[in-house]
């Protein structure tokens, strides 16, 4: 099966969303994934699809029995949260830095369940570090539904019990030094120094788009990103850490580098990005996708394995899988979907007989102008992602941007060049230089915010829309592309015949 990781994956996803409909308990799932793999080692004679089937029914179970391991929280803790007026325990990710306050989850001790702690702190950045050890004082409370929204089960599934609003924090403490600390450490003081450096919005602009953190935006901006479907370019997602690795893998190749050379190394730039920016859904996932290919395509140029044994959709379901292990949770979050959804559109498009891949081909052979191509490959990589992320967006967000494709194709272009010029700023961020090789990255990020601030008056450019009409959208998605392949696959069998048609007549 050239597919089998993704298989693997929806079996694994299956298996998580059994697990919250229903409830068996974990001794009969255990019992029945040894009868199926006992099963298919039996029957040796049976057709290869049986066998097949059972280990995926294997995958189900596993993923079933993962995914109802994590139990809810207990009555007593959810009937003491209310009460809680102190907290001791270690900070669990990156700080999430506004302009005059900080949030952050918070492990306490004793207590089966975490907590984000909010704190209204002037001049946060560099207080709260991941791995600190605190002491907060304040008051609790349990989170409450909104407007149609689950809150508190989106919470649960990332472990989160209660909400916290301190008075005071303060750190007592450490763990030891770690390479995830460092980093958090120096995403914080790059934080500051462009604080200090660029105005307020622009500030917070270039904090989104380089660390994903859209904590300080101002309301009018986020909404007017949000109206215009162009969020996704302030959350650090596979987007900008593909920007990121197309241009290092440009560099390091007019260098002369060789392939099993520039891999290596533009796989340590991806752990520093992942260590600076944090441990983010989307960025593990590209970073996973990456690794994939990249050691795939290393073992391929030592002739160790064949090269057509590497598929793009296999890295990402793979990324899927180790996820999904990690938090079975992050199976009904919005920005998992999302992901995935529109990265599995792009590679499904660009793959051998993808119609990306076809429709880039057809307008190589009469487009004489590169920029014409490179404008066709944009809205190809932006219809992709959109038919991928349109349906989640309307299902969790009941919101439809049917102008989204074509506001890409100027935004995401300036989104990447702000970013790789604040990527080329940073170097210089604790030099009076800093002050000078900002400018590109301001300039050309009031450039994006008033184009998106000015697109997001046009009249259609948000439509509301009902949960069904993400489903009829996932329908008309799938419909498609398995037309296209039906397609696809006919023409391949023509052309074949075809060909085979004129050699025997040449005999």
């Amino acid at each position: 099966m050239t597919y089998v990781v993704v298989w693997m994956a929806l079996g694994m996803a299956l298996g998580a969303g059994l697990a919250s409909a229903f409830c068996i308990g974990p001794q009969w799932l255990w019992i029945g994934a040894a009868v199926c793999v006992l099963a298919s080692a039996c029957l040796r004679p049976a057709p290869r699809a049986v066998r097949v089937g059972l280990l995926l029914t294997v995958v189900v179970l596993l993923g079933w029995l993962r995914a109802g391991s994590d139990s809810g929280f207990p009555d007593w803790l959810l009937r003491r949260a209310p009460g809680l007026n102190e907290l001791t325990g270690t900070v669990l990710d990156a700080p999430d830095l506004d302009v005059d306050s900080i949030s952050f989850t918070l492990s306490p001790l004793y207590l089966p369940g975490d907590v984000i702690v909010y704190w209204d702190a002037p001049e946060p950045a560099g207080r709260i570090h991941l791995g600190d050890t605190v002491r907060a004082t304040g008051s609790a409370q349990l989170p409450q539904p909104f407007d149609g929204f689950d809150y508190p089960a989106y919470l649960a599934q990332r472990g989160v019990f209660a909400s916290f609003f301190a008075d005071e924090v303060e750190v007592i403490g450490e763990v030891r030094p770690g390479l995830w600390r460092w980093g958090d450490r120096l995403r914080q003081r790059i934080i500051a120094r462009l604080r200090e450096t660029l105005s307020q919005p622009v500030a917070a602009m270039a904090q989104s788009l380089i660390f994903g953190d859209r904590s300080a935006l101002d309301p009018d901006t986020e909404e007017a990103f949000s109206r215009t479907g162009l969020m996704h370019l302030l959350a650090v997602s596979g987007l900008h850490l593909g920007i990121f690795l197309a241009g290092a893998w440009w560099g390091l190749r007019r260098l002369g580098l060789r392939p099993r050379a520039t891999y290596p190394i533009v796989g340590a730039l991806v752990l520093l990005a992942l260590t600076v920016v944090g441990p983010r859904v989307s960025l593990v996932r590209a970073g996973l996708l990456f690794a994939f290919l990249g050691l795939g395509s290393v073992l391929a140029d030592c002739g160790l394995i064949l090269r057509r044994w590497i598929h793009p959709l296999n890295g990402l379901a793979l990324a899927a899988i180790v996820i999904l292990t990690m938090r079975p949770g992050a199976l009904y979050e919005a920005g998992f979907q999302l992901t995935m959804a529109a990265t599995a559109s792009i590679l499904i498009a660009f793959s051998p007989r993808g119609w990306g891949t076809r429709l880039i081909a057809g307008w190589e052979k009469r487009a004489t102008k590169r920029p014409l191509l490179w404008i066709v490959r944009l809205l190809v990589v932006s219809t992709a992602a959109q038919a991928g992320a349109a349906p989640v967006i309307a299902w969790h967000f009941q919101s439809f941007h049917p102008l989204a494709i074509l506001v890409n194709l100027a935004a995401v272009p300036l989104a990447g060049v702000s970013l790789w010029a604040g990527l080329l700023a940073l170097p210089w961020t604790a030099m009076a230089l800093f002050a000078y090789a900002v400018v590109p990255l301001a300039l050309l990020l009031r450039v994006l915010r008033g184009l998106v601030l000015w697109v997001s008056n046009v009249s259609g450019m948000a439509l509301t829309v009902t949960p069904a009409f993400g489903l009829w959208m996932a329908g008309c998605v799938l419909f498609l592309v398995l037309a296209d392949y039906v397609v696809a696959s006919s023409s391949r069998t023509s052309n074949s015949i075809s060909m085979a048609s004129d050699s025997d007549e040449g005999r």
